[in-house]
């Protein structure tokens, strides 16, 4: 009888207890408050963004001038090759196919290197957008009671008023 009774006393506790519990976060949840920000347009159209492109645009020309020149040199020792191999001496052309591989080899360094510092830029000047634009939106959700900003490409849905993407480009822009 007593086992019952501390029993049945422990099951109402645990109920009162998982009412109040559930009460009380779902008052939490429907006063909560919820952001949805689309980073890539953040970063494609803030004046840094813009900035970034511009100057990756020119990087990139820089380096594909130089592989370009690299590229019409290993073609035309490869036609010299194709062409006037027949009628070269065997010194003459084995000189030539070691240029020829030396320029290939030399090319893919040359891309490879390019490759890593293309990556490297893209990486430092997204990364100080990146900060920029996440202080504004940590600054924009204390203000406004944010508990959570989502990433737009996260979201299958949401309502157009919690997007707060054109006030962090505005911000973005201004400073």
């Amino acid at each position: 009888m007593k086992k019952s009774i501390l029993n049945l006393s422990l099951a109402a506790f645990l109920i009162i207890a998982a009412y109040a519990i559930l009460s009380q976060s779902n008052a939490y949840a429907a006063g909560s408050n919820i952001a949805v920000v689309n980073m890539q347009k953040v970063i494609s159209m803030s004046n840094q963004g813009k900035a970034a492109q511009s100057s990756l645009k020119t990087l990139v020309s820089k380096y594909n001038a130089k592989l370009l020149t690299m590229r019409k040199k290993i073609a035309a020792v490869q036609a010299d090759l194709k062409n006037n191999g027949s009628i070269m001496s065997a010194t003459e052309k084995a000189k030539k196919t070691k240029e020829f591989e030396t320029d290939i080899s030399n090319f893919t360094t040359e891309e490879k290197r390019v490759q890593g510092v293309m990556s490297q830029k893209r990486f430092e000047l997204l990364k100080g957008i990146v900060d920029k634009a996440t202080s504004i939106i940590n600054s924009i959700a204390k203000k406004d009671g944010y508990i959570l900003v989502i990433d737009r490409p996260s979201v299958v849905y949401r309502a157009n008023s919690i997007n707060i993407t054109n006030e962090v480009l505005n911000r973005m822009n201004s400073k």
